[in-house]
């Protein structure tokens, strides 16, 4: 069943990487395949709201910003360590730091994309990838699987995940609809902040925590060995 389950993961990790990697190509060459995919996306998910909900969204969307990622993180990070949970906590810190921050700079400034020019928010700045729906994806993405693992009440934990899961969507779509991404940015941000995230969930599974329960043990070997010779 556990081979099952890596096969499975590793099929998905593939076909996530090679979707960035197909949308990327497409970004660097201007593919009319590529373009016609953000038409469609803007036709799909450009709605016609009031101004008032308008700019209820566009204050919404101020959740992918940096100032309020760091602030979440912040927050989430100082609750590791009040739980002692000390090697989560560089993880989590690591992970969110890279994915959702220095990953997509140095990816907009390699793509150079410029953003859609009839949007209803003005943003300076390249558009490929979305920082605001990977930032989201990498923070909420790893509090849903934080409360997956830690969260013991059925409930708090179900909500905290639906909660984190309609952030990820809802950024993601407004990105879309205030005009400052195209369709195409947000997939390949999906695909990458899934793929990233899903590596990172594997590194602290498969080689941190083993070593982390390791070391204890060690230490607790010790701390019965002084006793003894006490």
């Amino acid at each position: 069943m556990l081979m099952r389950n890596k096969t499975a993961s590793n099929i998905l990790m593939a076909m996530l990487l090679v979707g960035f990697i197909w949308i990327s190509v497409g970004v660097h060459f201007n593919a009319e395949w590529l373009i016609r995919l953000d038409e469609f996306g803007n036709q799909l998910f450009r709605l016609n709201l009031s101004e008032a909900v308008n700019q209820a969204i566009f204050n919404f969307t101020h959740i992918g910003s940096i100032r309020y990622l760091v602030v979440v993180a912040v927050g989430l990070g100082g609750l590791l360590l009040l739980f002692k949970k000390e090697l989560t906590f560089w993880w989590f810190g690591l992970t969110v730091g890279l994915v959702a921050g220095v990953v997509p700079w140095f990816l907009k400034q390699f793509f150079a994309r410029a953003r859609p020019i009839d949007g209803l928010m003005v943003r300076f700045g390249y558009s490929f990838p979305s920082g605001h729906a990977i930032g989201v994806l990498a923070l909420y993405g790893l509090v849903i699987f934080l409360a997956h693992t830690y969260m013991k009440k059925n409930w708090s934990r179900h909500l905290i995940m639906l909660a984190s899961l309609a952030i990820i969507l809802i950024v993601s779509w407004s990105r879309i609809h205030l005009g400052v991404h195209f369709l195409s940015d947000i997939l390949a941000s999906f695909s990458l902040g899934m793929f990233l995230l899903m590596t990172a969930q594997r590194v602290l599974v498969v080689y941190l925590q083993p070593m982390n329960e390791k070391s204890e043990c060690m230490q607790k070997k010790r701390g019965l060995t002084t006793m003894v010779g006490r």
